[in-house]
């Protein structure tokens, strides 16, 4: 099976869960935050418990999605530039006029 129908599949499964679970509880007349909240934790034990291999498949083809070596250099640049971009500038220890820093000659010029 293809890595995005089972992304599908186990979305809507939990989704199904979830709606399932709240239209229960809401039937009931239990307040519709606590129905929600409720739902969405037993939706979330149902598909931890009962639907394993489907879990499993998605996290796996996750792993994989991230782990292939399936890069072309386009998207190499594209990363080396956004790093360099975002990578925290350092600001110059030492004056060019004697050797001071920039804080020890702020303070002297303070004085």
């Amino acid at each position: 099976m293809k890595s995005s129908r089972q992304w599908v599949s186990y979305s809507l499964l939990r989704l199904g869960i979830f709606a399932a679970a709240l239209i229960l509880l809401l039937t009931l007349r239990i307040e519709p935050w606590i129905a929600a909240t409720v739902a969405a934790v037993v939706g979330l034990c149902v598909a931890y418990i009962f639907f394993r291999p489907q879990r499993d498949a998605v996290a796996r083809s996750f792993w994989e999605f991230r782990t292939t070596e399936k890069r072309d250099a386009d998207s190499d640049t594209e990363n080396d530039a956004l790093d360099a971009a975002t990578a925290p500038s350092t600001p110059p220890l030492k004056s060019e006029s004697g050797g001071e820093t920039d804080a020890e000659e702020q303070r002297r010029q303070a004085r």
